[in-house]
């Protein structure tokens, strides 16, 4: 590193000092007390210090010639979590409209035009470490970014729209206006074709911060999902801002960025500098597919949206047991036939509860409307396989210790008597979509009050006979335009080409078109031992593996854990007192997991045990196919039964 590169570094280090400083100081100062509030949103009508939830600079941006109209004739400005003024240098959040000089999304604002040099900082523990110059146009100026006096300047002029009754005086907190131009313009939506056409002919989208994005991409993976705004590509941007009151499926094969789009959008949502015509007035749900999921994503929820109650994190079978007031531990279970998720049970639950209320003139409870479908399926339907189905229920006790009838209760539940704290929900955001059910999108559509969706997925990664094959159906459950939009991501950022190259054997050849951009890495490793050996054999591909990512993350993934557990016992493991599927010794870890729970996490490496033992559906190996790209940088294979025929082809 030159020393005009260091000293840059050092001032930008400044720079977010002084910024953080600012956003403190506003944070301290009294919020004015304006009258009631609705206590529904926020617990009391007194309103809260403000909170400082994240306080970093995530990029800075040079324009090729002054501008009065925004910058009050600055040419640079960074782009942070949101506005302040820095030495007489605007900072304007990651969600205003101007950000998209920064990100290179396709809805332009006006100095898009203008911008010379985009520069992205790359951080280690929060301390920017190093940063990224691309330069945009052949006449950028040789010094975009001149060193400024670290001293307060004058104020700049005072914006030309009325400031908001309570907010502060100082003209270094409140965002500028823009013009009245970009003010009259509504956000373009581009074009997208189908999902059976999206990118045959197309060129990639455009990388930004390329260097900072390959150095992230092989860093050690967490345990949480993280904030990826310095290096959230331009794609993902125009996903991601996408007003809240339109509906969009976007689908893309595994580690295209589809949680990071999913979490970073429930943020946006919800951020209060995002332009009124993109906002929403409720709140956000954001369902996923497991436990681990969600606490991989709350943690980049809080650090990007603070501690706001406007955005729920929940897999879908929490969400079930919220709704039924049943407090056990998540578990593991799937449906055996189709009658177990189907969306005429929505109905038949409906028409028992009008059935019972005009009988008694009350309303009934959850296990009155249940066992009204046990007992009395002949006045719900004349079908006689869902006649058949209805009474062969469980009673309404042991149905609630099944994970299998939750959506069921949790419909009844929710019909008669719905949480308060989930009232207001107007955008759910599902993520590995492919995977929920018609009776789970039913539950999901009466908790949503504006019926707007944005619904994430992979149909390549199904694991159920029992979901929907393709997103028209899902569009006709949840009553909303077949039009709807489906966009695709088409570039992968987890796995590497040759992990990619593997897995997609398994997939239809008309669909392993990928693009990798980690083109290198280890081939994946596969050992075929005898039975006994399988649990030997995989603790020494565990320990290999901890000694290649010392400070990454490890899992073993398969439908029989049976071997590697017993082995790993055997050799002093111990499972994490926090974490059942954590395993534990001598500072290394592992994650042992079903392919169940292993949905929507990314490892460093990945060992999957015995692909035989996976399940299929409708003759495609879903869950075998997402076990095999949770890996980032490594794939091992350790098996005794035969690999499946696609697996042994070259």
């Amino acid at each position: 590193m030159t020393q005009a590169k260091d000293q840059e570094i050092q001032d930008e280090r400044t720079a977010q000092k002084q910024y953080a400083k600012v956003l403190r100081d506003r944070a301290n100062r009294p919020s004015p007390y304006q009258g009631p509030r609705n206590g529904l949103w926020t617990g009391s009508g007194i309103p809260k210090r403000r909170e400082v939830f994240k306080d970093e600079l995530i990029g800075r941006v040079a324009l090729v010639q002054p501008d009065e109209d925004v910058l009050d004739g600055g040419s640079d400005f960074y782009i942070g979590e949101t506005y302040a003024n820095v030495n007489g240098i605007n900072v304007f959040g990651w969600t205003t409209p101007i950000a998209c000089t920064f990100f290179g999304g396709s809805d332009h604002h006006p100095l898009c035009d203008d911008v010379a040099v985009v520069r992205a900082f790359r951080r280690e523990d929060g301390q920017i470490v190093d940063l990224i110059d691309e330069r945009l146009r052949d006449d950028a100026p040789a010094q975009p970014f001149k060193k400024r006096e670290l001293t307060i300047p004058v104020p700049p002029r005072r914006p030309a729209l009325p400031l908001p009754t309570n907010s502060a005086s100082e003209v270094s907190v409140v965002p500028p206006s823009f013009t009245e131009e970009q003010d009259r313009t509504p956000p373009r939506v581009t074009p997208v074709p189908d999902s059976a056409t999206a990118g045959a002919g197309r060129e990639l989208p455009r990388l930004r911060a390329e260097p900072l994005l390959r150095a992230q991409l092989l860093a050690p993976r967490t345990k949480s999902l993280a904030p990826v705004l310095s290096t959230l590509q331009p794609d993902q941007y125009d996903l991601v801002t996408l007003p809240a009151m339109d509906s969009v499926i976007i689908e893309g094969h595994p580690g295209t960025g589809k949680t990071i789009v999913a979490s970073h959008r429930a943020a946006y949502f919800v951020n209060e500098e995002i332009p009124p015509e993109n906002a929403l007035d409720g709140n956000v749900l954001l369902v996923g597919p497991t436990t681990g999921y969600s606490r991989h994503v709350r943690q980049v929820i809080s650090r990007l949206a603070g501690g706001t109650q406007r955005i729920r994190v929940m897999s879908l079978a929490e969400l079930a047991d919220h709704i039924i007031g049943a407090n056990r531990a998540p578990h593991v279970g799937s449906s055996r036939t189709y009658h177990d998720v189907g969306w005429e049970l929505a109905k038949f639950a409906r028409s028992a509860i009008a059935k019972l209320r005009a009988a008694k003139g009350i309303t009934p409870t959850a296990e009155q409307t249940y066992e009204y479908l046990r007992g009395s399926p002949a006045t719900l339907t004349r079908d006689r396989d869902w006649s058949q189905y209805l009474r062969q229920m469980p009673p309404f006790k042991e149905a609630l210790t099944l994970r299998v009838h939750a959506p069921l209760l949790a419909f009844i539940k929710w019909e008669i008597s719905k949480p308060a704290d989930l009232n207001f929900v107007e955008h759910i955001i599902v993520d590995e979509a492919q995977d929920v059910t018609p009776l789970e999108w039913l539950l999901l559509d009466e908790i949503n009050e504006a019926d707007a969706w944005t619904i994430l997925g992979d149909l390549n990664q199904r694991r159920s006979d029992h979901t929907l094959s393709s997103w028209a159906p899902v569009l006709d459950v949840i009553a909303i335009d077949p039009e709807t939009p489906i966009r695709t991501m088409r570039r992968g950022y987890r796995s590497t080409k040759p992990i990619l190259e593997f897995a997609n054997k398994l997939l239809p050849r008309d669909q392993r078109k990928f693009h990798a951009l980690q083109e290198l890495g280890p081939e994946p490793l596969v050992r075929k031992v005898r039975p006994k050996e399988l649990g030997d054999t995989t603790l020494r591909q565990v320990q290999r593996l901890n000694a290649s990512y010392p400070a990454g993350t490890i899992a073993v993934i398969s439908p029989s854990l049976a071997s590697v557990t017993a082995a790993l016992r055997s050799a002093g493991w111990r499972v994490s007192a926090g974490d059942s599927q954590q395993w534990e010794k001598d500072g290394n870890e592992v994650t042992v997991a079903l392919p169940d729970t292993a949905r929507g996490l990314e490892f460093d490496a990945v060992v999957v045990l015995e692909p035989a033992d996976f399940p299929e559906n409708f003759g495609r190996k879903g869950p075998l196919y997402t076990a095999l790209t949770r890996a980032n940088r490594e794939l091992c294979i350790v098996h005794a039964r035969p690999l499946p025929d696609e697996l042994r082809r070259r």
